[in-house]
């Protein structure tokens, strides 16, 4: 038997020997911890997320008895010669355990004249997060300086894993040197990439690394080489270039951008990115953030001087978003403040539809104040037109400016709730009407509630009045209406026990009916400022006024009938089924309308029967579907369908189908995915087809390769601009390629937002 030698008593110099210096090998490359802290989360949903541990990586010792203070030290050995003032050796499998660091080596030896320990021999060292292995280490006591030698390290939950001829650590000066290094995810039967440089040297108290002769090869041949590069070494931000990116479009070229962050301060910093487009020229774009106490914002600037395609023409983009905080957080002020140089620089620089189509820019200022028993806004809002062939007259109001005012009055007496709401605004708007409204609105209501019953009676009273400045003399001066509004809602619950594919569920039924009363006040010679028919959906038969904005109240003597029926897992309470449908009954033809409506809209006896339903069928499968049916032709209106199947976590496919009938119809199809095809090989896309145009608004296709240490992503992307001076379709086609190595970082285009957007439920793999 092993004769076993233990020493309890609490040694600081023999931990302080190798512990310090390893920590250094945990911040070579900045992302390799934060990559490994975010992959970890989703280690289960992602077969390839990292590569499975080294089983080479050896077991760390831990204390003999669970008992002894983790504050101690322990020591065990085969032998232990201690001498006063000479050399003090421990050998034979020797262990040495502090806390959550522990040594093995073959000898550790103290130098008492020299105050020196060294570790001979198959030496392994345990930090939390890291394991090193190496020949030997050695660390002075007088200098403070550690020099472990020709050793490897294991990052434990980065997977990251490397080797170096040489450590040395100054714990007076905090910098560590590393001679010949290198770094890879990758396992070692299938290195696809590592990167090694001839010197790192990182310092602790700058925070920073730099690495001479450094290259990253890929399957063992070089692809980047930098004769010197200069790095943060931990989570706080540093400045420095970022990974480039790279695109290609048959209507500006190639595009590569090369953004340098700047950290001007810990609550500021800013972001500026030189981009070169092929067949236009070089664009600078900078992007400032910045925050503090009580406020945060975001200003951002793109210039291109003389752009090639646009006859030599200056573009450029200023946007502005501002948000503070005053009187303990109560009050708060948004400030959004966009503008460009041109109608078509969306078309030109944008890269996506939703941006493309944009029609006008917002420009406002909202401030708001919130104490127990007031809400206060103040609100100034303009617009931008990019829309060159839309004229003045077309465009929306200005909101020059618009107050607000709700007031609550002290208690709930009797269960009864009242608030006022009050509305000044000024409209504005070149070479058109112009004025002021004001308006007031007292609401009262009280609900009655039971277990299986909700009714709730609302009473409330608008006045409004109006301030004109009219040049065609349409409409007077001034102009008021006063009109009252009752509401009742009422709500049944009801639930059973049932079984639904061999599971406990609860069934509700929710018959809900809700009637208002409004009687009809002329509102002809008003103008219409802001409001706008409400489009139909089942969250809106239960309005009480049928137009948003405030220049029209509609008058009505209705009454919707909905009913809602819902299947809950009685087990956990998620929903797996819900059926809604409703209608309105109109006892009376509608007499208030907007200008240019339909007399057969307010002549009805009822409204659209609209219908939605939604079931989810074990997680993997999930249906949504709406319908809005013309009882008097008997006939869909509009009608939508969405099918998603999603197996596992990396894997969607989206089934779409909307129609609608908006004087020539609109017939959509929508289909998306992200599927593995094996077990690196994923394909992804995303087709929108308009079948009545016979044309795709939308195509997208790519590739994606992910291994456990590096991936790649190739996108193609098709999409519509718009219309040109013809009213013909104008499509922009691009390519884009991502290459990312787990642990380091990325090059290339970014397609995550894009992919996120085209197809619903995308899961990044390299996020």
């Amino acid at each position: 038997m092993r004769k076993r030698t233990i020493s309890r008593t609490p040694v600081s110099i023999p931990a302080q020997l190798t512990f310090l210096p390893i920590m250094a090998l945990l911040t070579i490359f900045v992302t390799a911890a934060a990559d490994a802290g975010i992959l970890e989360d989703h280690a289960d949903n992602y077969r390839w997320r990292l590569c499975p541990a080294s089983r080479f990586i050896p077991l760390r010792p831990g204390y003999t008895d669970d008992s002894i203070d983790r504050k101690a030290t322990e020591i065990r050995s085969d032998t232990t010669r201690l001498v006063k003032d000479g050399l003090s050796q421990f050998t034979g499998d020797v262990e040495i355990v502090q806390g959550k660091r522990s040594l093995r080596a073959d000898m550790v030896t103290y130098d008492v004249a020299k105050d020196v320990f060294f570790a001979e021999g198959r030496t392994h060292i345990w930090e939390p997060g890291i394991t090193w292995s190496g020949q030997s280490a050695a660390y002075d006591l007088n200098s403070e300086i550690a020099i472990l030698d020709r050793g490897q390290y294991w990052v434990q939950n980065g997977r990251g894993r490397g080797s170096a001829s040489q450590i040395s650590n100054d714990r007076k000066a905090d910098i560590t040197t590393l001679e010949d290094v290198d770094y890879s995810t990758c396992p070692l039967s299938g290195e696809d990439w590592q990167l090694s440089a001839s010197t790192l040297k990182l310092n602790h108290k700058s925070d920073r690394g730099s690495a001479r002769n450094a290259v990253l090869r890929v399957r063992g041949v070089p692809v980047f080489y930098f004769p010197y590069v200069y790095f943060p070494i931990s989570d706080e931000r540093k400045s420095g270039f970022l990974a480039p990116s790279y695109g290609s479009t048959n209507e500006s070229g190639v595009d590569v951008r090369t953004p340098y962050y700047w950290n001007i301060a810990p609550n500021y910093d800013a972001t500026i990115a030189p981009r070169y487009i092929q067949d236009r020229g070089t664009m600078l774009g900078a992007q400032m953030r910045y925050i503090t106490r009580e406020s945060e914002g975001q200003l951002e600037f793109e210039y291109l001087p003389g752009d090639d395609l646009k006859d030599g023409e200056d573009r450029s983009l200023v946007s502005l978003q501002h948000h503070n905080y005053f009187h303990q957080r109560r009050g708060q002020v948004a400030l959004l403040l966009n503008n460009v140089s041109d109608d078509r620089y969306f078309e030109d620089f944008g890269n996506a539809l939703s941006i493309t189509s944009k029609r006008f820019l917002d420009r406002r200022v909202d401030v708001q104040y919130q104490a127990p028993r007031v809400f206060a806004r103040a609100y100034f809002q303009s617009y931008q037109s990019i829309d060159e062939n839309l004229p003045s007259t077309s465009e929306p109001y200005r909101r020059l400016p618009q107050f607000q005012l709700y007031l609550f009055p002290p208690g709930n007496r009797w269960g009864i709730t009242a608030y006022l709401a009050t509305e000044t605004t000024y409209f504005y708007r070149p070479e058109s009407l112009t004025g002021g409204r004001i308006d007031i609105e007292p609401v009262v209501s009280k609900r009655f509630k039971t277990e299986y019953l909700s009714i709730e009676p609302r009473v409330s009273i608008r006045h409004t009045k109006y301030l004109l400045d009219d040049p065609a003399k349409v409409f007077d001066d001034n102009e008021s209406r006063t009109v009252p509004v009752l509401s009742i809602d009422s709500k049944l619950f009801l639930d059973r026990e049932f079984s639904l594919f061999g599971k406990a569920h609860v069934q509700t039924l929710e018959p809900r009916i809700f009637y208002v009363l409004t009687p009809h006040v002329g509102q002809d010679d008003i103008p219409q400022f802001d409001s706008g028919l409400y489009q139909i959906s089942f969250r809106n038969l239960f309005q009480y006024n049928r137009y948003a904005g405030r220049d029209r109240v509609g008058d009505a003597n209705q009454v919707t009938l909905a009913l809602t029926t819902r299947a809950l897992d009685a087990k956990d309470g998620r929903e797996t089924f819900r059926f809604s449908i409703g209608q309105i009954f109109y006892f009376r033809d509608r007499e208030v309308t907007l200008a240019g409506q339909q007399p057969e809209a307010i002549r009805d006896r009822e409204s659209e029967i609209v219908a939605e339903a939604a079931m989810d069928i074990g997680g993997d499968l999930s249906a949504r579907g709406t319908i809005h049916w013309e009882p008097d032709d008997s006939r869909a209106e509009r009608a939508a369908v969405n099918l998603r199947y999603r197996p596992r976590f990396d894997t969607v496919l989206n089934l779409g189908y909307s129609f609608r009938r908006l004087g020539t119809d609109v017939k959509q199809t929508d289909v998306s995915l992200r599927w593995p095809v094996t077990d690196r090989w994923t394909v992804l896309g995303r087709w929108n087809y308009s079948l009545r145009e016979k044309e795709s608004l939308e195509t997208i296709w790519g590739v994606e390769y992910e291994s456990c240490c590096w991936g790649a992503r190739l996108v193609g992307r098709r999409f519509l601009l718009g219309t040109n001076e013809f009213s013909e379709l104008e499509f922009e086609n691009g390519i884009f390629a991502q290459i990312h190595f787990r642990g380091l970082g990325g090059f290339g285009q970014d397609t995550t937002s894009l992919l996120r957007r085209g197809i619903s439920g995308y899961a990044d793999p390299f996020d």
